[in-house]
């Protein structure tokens, strides 16, 4: 009987260890250049009518504000978790369609190194499959960017703390890729509840 009641607390203790959504699951608490990260939000991409990633954002304390999100100091960690095949070309119009959305002329062009050193990754990857989990964690130790491939680093880091706040505001800038995807990766929608 003990042992029952020690398995099935392991259990809800290890489930409720994990953000879920779509039957995709990220760690609550991840670890980037030393420094521990929470799960700040997780939010399901949609095309049409189509699933096409999700997404989750992690940072060093949770955080409601987009500006918070983005301007903030320390390690931070974008996940996406494809729910459909999506073709390098799409995936990387994708990016330079949400960079040139959420930032001026100016901040697209400073990142410019950095975005086609991403977009030649992208594309040496190939096809991002269903189930691929794509990761960009920023280290601010080297102020740089690493994109890893279902856990596996993807060529050099791309450098400079501007570029990967142009990458978040993707998602949490003015005119997201996605509004309902912005506000879960912020939780405001568990916020407006409370």
């Amino acid at each position: 009987m003990v042992f029952r009641f020690l398995l099935i607390s392991g259990l809800l203790a290890s489930t409720a260890q994990a953000g879920e959504l779509e039957g995709v699951e990220l760690e609550d608490r991840v670890e980037v250049d030393g420094q521990p990260l929470e799960l700040n939000g997780m939010a399901l991409r949609t095309r049409l009518y189509f699933k096409v990633y999700v997404a989750g954002l992690y940072l060093p304390q949770k955080v409601t504000s987009a500006q918070s999100a983005i301007e903030g100091h320390g390690a931070k960690r974008i996940v996406l978790v494809m729910m459909r095949d999506a073709t390098a070309d799409q995936f990387c119009d994708s990016i330079e369609g949400g960079m040139v959305n959420n930032s001026s002329e100016a901040e697209v062009e400073l990142v410019r190194p950095q975005t086609e050193a991403l977009f030649a990754k992208i594309r040496a990857v190939g096809t991002a499959r269903t189930g691929m989990r794509i990761v960009l964690d920023y280290s601010p130790s080297a102020a740089a960017t690493t994109l890893f491939i279902d856990g596996i680093a993807q060529g050099a880091p791309m450098q400079g703390a501007d570029f990967f706040r142009a990458l978040l505001r993707i998602w949490l800038g003015e005119r997201p890729a996605q509004p309902d995807l912005k506000r879960m990766l912020l939780r405001q929608d568990e916020q407006a509840k409370e």
